[in-house]
């Protein structure tokens, strides 16, 4: 049974738990990494609906033995190819130009084109695919050509997969033994945009494809499930966090989620969320009496950080009412603020008892 598997580094921990279950489609590879698993079967996400024929899945291993998979004399990587020849050559490319794919490849013999060949590829496959599917179409043209011939390539990457015995794409398999059944092709790597005739004008002919080649389907690949699994996902944690009853105080402050990380401290994650050595909050447990400070104000996060006289040491500059959402994201952005917040949680953690209020009645008017 194939199986195509994603694997997501961040997610919301809904989204863990329902792409683990939903309908028996997903699951997750390791508890250490979440991901994603694709069976041979459909399924609709958030509206969207995958099928699984639309996504690359890896084909099966090589059935030519070790000992006559010979192609480390055809592709070379040294921009020569045996001299004593008078091949056709042909040169490929792949592009990726607004979002839209393409490849060419144009076979020159004598200073003549002989023959050009362009193929525009969906907007969701990548320019690996691409240079593949160009080297793939190459080399069967050059196998018909009957007569020796050079295939030059400005990308490396797709040679070496052609090379590898180990590969599962099965565009790749299907060059390979095509080049294994043919010696009088032979592949080299160029470097691009050197003023090599050939490359230039593949690379203007791949940009064309973009528009006007001839649409050639493949399977979209891993990475495009991925990313379209992410941005589904971050589109409805996005919606639950901007309708959402709880957390208001750090949504005031991160109002757009993401996956990437802030590097918060575990004090200054409990400075933002309230829920640390705070009155304010102990209060709600019974473990303080009163939600007052013992400077006889109500003991939130940013009594402490401004106001305090028993945190002098640890004081930022209070800030006024309109400007108090900026001076949070401010203090929490800065790793010298965020550092100072550390310092004064670790305080207030350390001296419950001093900042304990001896009554019940405030001092001043709360905050």
């Amino acid at each position: 049974m194939n199986w195509l598997k994603v694997s997501f580094i961040s997610l919301p921990p809904w989204d863990r738990k329902e792409l683990l279950f939903f309908e028996g489609f997903w699951c997750v590879s390791d508890v250490r990494d979440t991901g994603c698993c694709i069976k041979n079967r459909n399924c609709d996400y958030e509206g969207i609906h995958f099928d699984h024929e639309s996504y690359e899945q890896p084909s099966s291993p090589s059935t030519i033995h070790p000992a006559l998979f010979s192609l480390e004399d055809i592709i070379s990587h040294g921009g020569q190819v045996p001299s004593n020849r008078t091949p056709i050559e042909v040169y490929t490319d792949g592009s990726k130009i607004n979002d839209q794919t393409g490849s060419s490849f144009c076979a020159i013999a004598n200073e003549v084109i002989t023959n050009a060949w362009k193929a525009k590829l969906s907007p969701a496959n990548t320019v690996f695919q691409a240079e593949m599917l160009v080297l793939k179409a190459a080399i069967e043209w050059a196998n018909t050509a009957n007569g020796d011939a050079n295939i030059w390539s400005d990308s490396e990457c797709s040679l070496q997969a052609l090379k590898s015995f180990n590969v599962k794409n099965k565009i790749t398999q299907e060059a390979q033994m095509t080049l294994l059944e043919n010696a009088r092709i032979s592949l080299g790597w160029v470097t691009a945009h050197i003023g090599i005739k050939g490359i230039e004008i593949a690379d203007t002919l791949a940009k064309e494809a973009t528009t006007d080649g001839i649409p050639a389907s493949l399977t979209f690949p891993k990475s495009f499930l991925k990313k379209q699994l992410l941005q589904l996902s971050l589109s409805r944690w996005q919606s639950e966090w901007d309708n959402g009853e709880t957390s208001r105080s750090v949504y005031s402050i991160i109002p757009k989620i993401s996956n990437k990380q802030l590097h918060w401290s575990r004090e200054c994650i409990q400075f933002a969320t309230g829920h640390g050595p705070f009155p304010s909050y102990l209060k709600r447990f019974g473990l303080h009496s009163t939600d007052y400070c013992g400077c006889g104000e109500i003991g939130n996060p940013l009594h402490y950080a401004t106001r305090c006289p028993l945190t002098l040491s640890y004081h930022h500059k209070e800030p006024s009412p309109q400007f108090k959402v900026h001076w949070w994201k401010s203090t929490l952005s800065r790793k010298l603020s965020r550092r100072n917040i550390d310092n004064l949680i670790t305080f207030l953690a350390t001296n419950e008892d001093l900042i304990k209020s001896q009554n019940t009645t405030p001092s001043h008017t709360p905050a």
